[in-house]
């Protein structure tokens, strides 16, 4: 429950923000990360949009 947190701040785990973009699956249009904390989502898109193929310059933030 106390997972990434500390002073007053609390990260997602990267697990749960793999999950996230495994189901958004963000090929094309715009991320949105709305915790904006690490940038964990907008990491976790461009591997994913590598991993498949994809082109980053078919994404913003």
């Amino acid at each position: 429950m106390a997972e990434g947190s500390g002073t007053g701040q609390f990260f997602m785990p990267g697990s749960i923000v793999r999950l996230l973009v495994e189901l958004l699956e963000p090929f094309k249009g715009r991320i949105f990360d709305p915790a904006c904390g690490s940038g964990g989502m907008f990491v976790q898109s461009l591997k994913f949009i590598k991993e498949h193929g994809g082109n980053k310059k078919d994404i913003a933030i």
